[in-house]
């Protein structure tokens, strides 16, 4: 159904408790993209629900009546529109609700709503909230605010007659109805538990820093890509910069587009990933509301950063020239698969590998494998096949080097030789990239081996159009103790999320990683800050979620069914788990 043609009625007729008629313009300039994890984990974005007819998202408490009344309320109205397109969300905006909460909350009224939490409050900002129990329908296409009002008529303090204020709205919706705006009513305030937006208490009047509290934050997250020839399109060289493109860095923030790689920070603890944290989310957003500003004259972007040193660790053992790459200005580059000869005289021991990139401004990542040379060269699947080639190390920007811990390292053999897994982006001019590989080697034996377990399915096909398409794989069983190190996942455009678990000699099932977010252009190798034991007999356990819908903004054809292969319109399952395993278990 087009909804389109409804939208600015309905936009131009309703009114909010103060009584003022807003018009669809000034309504649809509330509109805006969003992204959250919800209770159990899962990733909602609401332009990922394009496809659907329209989102019911309410505001929601722990301990708070207005929610607890409009629980039935809420189950019965989603699964009487449920076949109409309409998905009920709930929003928790208040910071001491934890995920464990609020799953504990929703059990004891027995319901199962996903809860989005907005634990660093810039949704709720965004949305204008005012109150718990705020009801909203927002059309996930256009991101436009369609209704924003109380729920129903039993919500209030009111002995008025029963009215489905939200339900009435959405049938006029649904129904294509034309609303006179002679009909529009004034609706009644929202009664609930306002809204304590800390922002208001940690920032108060005060200017908030450029030099001193927003740069830094800039380097810390941004400013690895966003440089002169580096693989972001535009450069963080100025406030100037900033500032114009401060809408879109707002933008990308509150839909955790940026920065990269963003996971499910309460599963694990991680090392020198970029997740940025909620108070450092809260400031930008409260800074770029207020202007982007800058105070005095200094600007410490424009000060260029001291180029790293060609290698970083120092010379390397083992140096190994790619062969160039021409990359033309535009369009799309296929993986490219290449082979190379080692010629070792003895096995090594490997503890760290190191990258020169040739252009940094198109290089997207690059695998590394130890290959069997019985491999024919004129098969690219089987030059990185598991079978056949053991995964080493992974390039991602801002990462040139990785140094394997210090009692650990991994056996490159003398008989095998090296395949490569490249993906490149094309950066608007043509170009050649010359990259270099370091091997570094360890003087003697560690007391750990690096092995690469892969939890990989060879093969599957997912529907044109699904967009919830589930495939599982499962490690071998583990005949000795090991420590998981870290996790390199592997999909193409149609993943969306992958989780991997332990399961223990007791069936106990843990989850080690949830890539609650995985975006395609960003594939990365997440480490562990403390090794997880494995005992003898333990498994892993891998889940990944495909979307072959056209919700899905890296679905490079929506229309086709999709089957395993090396090529970027396929997909894979190959996850790298890193385990350190004792040379003598």
């Amino acid at each position: 159904m087009d909804t389109g043609s409804n939208l600015k009625s309905l936009l131009a007729v309703v009114t909010f408790c103060c009584g003022v008629v807003l018009s669809g313009s000034t309504l649809a300039q509330r509109g805006s993209d969003f992204a959250l994890l919800d209770q159990n984990g899962v990733f909602h974005q609401l332009s990922r629900y394009a496809e659907e007819e329209a989102i019911v998202l309410f505001v929601q408490g722990n301990g708070d009546d207005a929610s607890h009344l409009a629980m039935p309320l809420l189950d019965d109205l989603r699964e009487r529109y449920r076949e109409q397109g309409v998905i009920v969300l709930l929003l928790n905006a208040n910071p001491d609700d934890t995920r464990a909460s609020v799953q504990d909350e929703l059990a004891a009224q027995g319901f199962d709503f996903p809860v989005l939490l907005d634990s660093a409050q810039v949704v709720a900002r965004t949305l204008e909230v005012k109150t718990t129990g705020e009801a909203f329908i927002l059309d996930p296409a256009s991101h436009d605010v369609v209704y924003r009002g109380p729920l129903h008529s039993s919500l209030l303090n009111s002995a008025e007659q029963p009215v489905a204020f939200l339900e009435d709205a959405l049938s006029d919706l649904l129904d294509d109805t034309d609303v006179d705006e002679d009909d529009a009513i004034e609706l009644p305030a929202v009664t609930g538990t306002p809204i304590d937006y800390s922002y208001r208490q940690r920032f108060g009047e005060r200017q908030i820093s450029y030099q001193d509290e927003i740069v830094p934050i800039l380097r810390r997250r941004c400013t690895t890509c966003h440089i002169e020839d580096g693989l972001a399109p535009w450069a963080m060289t100025s406030h100037r910069m900033i500032q114009g493109w401060s809408p879109m860095i707002r933008e990308v923030l509150i839909t955790h587009r940026m920065p990269p790689g963003q996971i499910d920070m309460q599963v694990g603890a991680w090392d020198n990933i970029h997740q940025m944290p909620d108070e450092e989310l809260e400031l930008l957003v409260h800074w770029i509301d207020g202007g982007a500003r800058r105070e005095g004259e200094a600007d410490p972007l424009t000060l260029l950063a001291p180029l790293p040193p060609e290698w970083s660790l120092g010379e390397p053992d083992l140096m190994i020239d790619v062969p160039e790459e021409e990359i033309p200005a535009t369009g799309m580059v296929e993986f490219i698969i290449k082979r190379m000869d080692l010629e070792l005289e003895h096995d090594q021991w490997v503890s760290a590998v190191a990258y020169d990139v040739g252009d940094r401004s198109v290089l997207h990542s690059l695998l590394v494998f130890a290959l069997d040379p019985m491999v024919p060269e004129d098969n690219p699947a089987a030059l990185i096949d598991a079978d056949n080639a053991e995964f080493i190390s992974l390039y991602v920007p801002g990462r040139t080097e990785e140094v394997f811990a210090s009692d650990s390292g991994f056996l490159l053999r003398e008989d095998r030789d090296i395949s490569l897994k490249l993906r490149y982006v094309s950066g608007g001019r043509e170009t050649v990239d010359a990259t270099r590989i370091g091997l570094y080697f360890r003087d003697s034996p560690p007391a750990l081996s690096v092995r690469n377990v892969v939890t990989l399915n060879e093969a599957f096909r997912i529907a044109a159009g699904e967009g919830n398409h589930v495939e599982r794989a499962e490690s071998e069983v583990f005949t000795h103790d090991v420590y998981v190190e870290s996790f390199a996942p592997q999909a193409h455009t149609r993943g969306k999320s992958m989780t991997i678990s332990a399961q223990y000699p007791d069936g106990l099932v843990t989850r080690l990683i949830n890539v609650a977010n995985y975006n395609f252009n960003w594939q990365m190798n997440y480490r562990l800050q403390e090794r997880v034991r494995l005992p003898a007999g333990s498994r892993l356990l891998a889940e990944t979620i495909y979307d072959n819908s056209a919700a899905n903004p890296h679905n490079v054809d929506p229309e086709s069914e999709v089957k395993v292969g090396i090529n970027t319109a396929d997909e894979v399952f190959s996850h790298y788990v890193r385990i350190l395993e004792p040379l003598s278990p």
